[in-house]
């Protein structure tokens, strides 16, 4: 089998004048770029070459070259496989290994579901208006069957498990549809970070709110679907301002504090 392999011109680091290589990075920091670049440049999938092919192209040792792999594995941007058919092959990150970094460094630094709705205000209006203008007519039949799913499904079955799924479904359509991959990661960093939050049990503390919400997320879904993106902005702000209510109600509500606390 014929491997296709990805550039061929020369890319010296360990041959680097010592000034050069200081100024650049390590010979590893510097190999690891180029091991990117080519990734990035490449399908996922393709063959970027053999270890003693990439050894030549990029001018490096092997603990340098196996070093600099192991970074580039680590962003998910690189495949090592071993054996007669083994090599370097380009790949892509999944969107879990992508959100789950930000949500973490956020939760562990602090920022709370109100800081949250906050900036999910600004940029989720933009997402719901553009959205609305979509005229990506499979992504318009994706979102009315959401629509006539949530309006069909009974009250038993709207769990608050199978609410936040279709939260998920949603969010990612409508950002689809709003046709801005930072759209697409932004809607799926804030609902990674939500759901690190789920002790403070909305919908338990009053079932109630099921209604409110589900109200509120079909006339969304016929907002934009009617080709409306101020109501569509609108009911993004209104569902925002909703959230925040509840956990204003929910942190003074008795035992709140010490399960925030704990979060």
């Amino acid at each position: 089998m014929v491997k296709k392999m990805h550039g061929s011109k020369p890319f010296p680091t360990d041959e680097l004048p010592l000034h050069e290589v200081g100024r650049r990075g390590s010979a590893v920091a510097v190999a690891s770029r180029a091991l990117v670049r080519m990734s990035m440049d490449a399908a996922d999938g393709d063959y970027l070459g053999s270890e003693a092919s990439l050894l030549a192209k990029l001018g490096v040792s092997r603990p340098t070259l196996r070093q600099a792999a192991k970074i580039v594995e680590s962003d998910q941007l690189l495949e090592v496989r071993p054996g007669l058919n083994g090599g370097f092959y380009a790949r892509r990150p999944e969107a879990r290994h992508v959100v789950q970094a930000p949500a973490f460094y956020l939760r562990i630094n602090g920022a709370t579901l109100h800081e949250a709705g906050v900036a999910t205000d600004v940029i989720m209006s933009s997402v719901a208006a553009a959205a609305a203008l979509s005229d990506d007519q499979m992504l318009r039949d994706e979102l009315k069957n959401i629509t006539e799913e949530l309006e069909a499904t009974d009250d038993e079955t709207y769990t608050t498990r199978y609410m936040i799924d279709l939260e998920q479904r949603l969010l990612k359509l409508i950002a689809r549809m709003g046709r801005n991959p930072f759209f697409e990661l932004f809607v799926q960093i804030t609902h990674e970070f939500g759901l690190l939050e789920r002790d403070l049990r909305f919908y338990e503390r009053a079932p109630e709110r099921k209604l409110a919400w589900r109200r509120l997320q079909e006339n969304y879904c016929h907002a934009v679907l009617d080709g409306d993106p101020e109501q569509a902005a609108l009911l993004v702000h209104r569902r925002n301002a909703l959230v925040n209510s509840w956990i204003r109600e929910d942190s003074n509500a008795p035992g709140a504090t010490a399960a925030l606390e704990n979060l």
